[in-house]
């Protein structure tokens, strides 16, 4: 099931992001992500603006979710036990008609996720390097709504 975010699904969220992120970003110590649950909980969900949550229909908990900051697509992550099942994809499909002009911002090194997102349409817009990481971030979204950023 689809459904808003309500405050009682906090550490459920933290949870499948903490999950996801230590799956698809191997290249960035652990410790790191361990260290910046307490932001994700206190900082960043708090100021996004809209967040779905997918509940898995047998267990009722929550294994994905999506977050926008104005039409940023600030997150997507699915848990690593539902992934490889078309969960990333519906929600993708879902945040695109939230906001068709939405962009995201992905590292160059997550591949499967560079990947995923390119198969869907959307483009580089952008490199830059993430001050906290030092990571190339790649920012990413559809040809159509550019507004003067080159594709690289």
């Amino acid at each position: 099931m689809i459904r808003p975010f309500c405050n009682d699904d906090a550490e459920d969220v933290v949870r499948v992001w903490l999950e996801a992120s230590l799956e698809a970003h191997g290249f960035i110590p652990r410790a790191y992500w361990e260290s910046a649950v307490e932001d994700m909980r206190t900082l960043y969900l708090p100021m996004s603006d809209e967040i779905v949550v997918h509940t898995d229909d047998a267990t009722g908990r929550i294994d994905a979710f999506l977050a926008f900051v104005d039409t940023h697509l600030a997150a997507l992550f699915v848990a690593p036990c539902a992934q490889g099942k078309g969960l990333g994809s519906r929600l993708f499909r879902i945040a695109g008609r939230m906001h068709p002009e939405l962009t995201l911002s992905v590292y160059r090194e997550n591949e499967r996720a560079v990947s995923f997102y390119r198969k869907r349409g959307l483009v580089v817009l952008q490199e830059r390097v993430e001050e906290k990481t030092g990571q190339v971030e790649l920012v990413m979204g559809r040809p159509e709504h550019a507004d003067g950023h080159s594709a690289v």
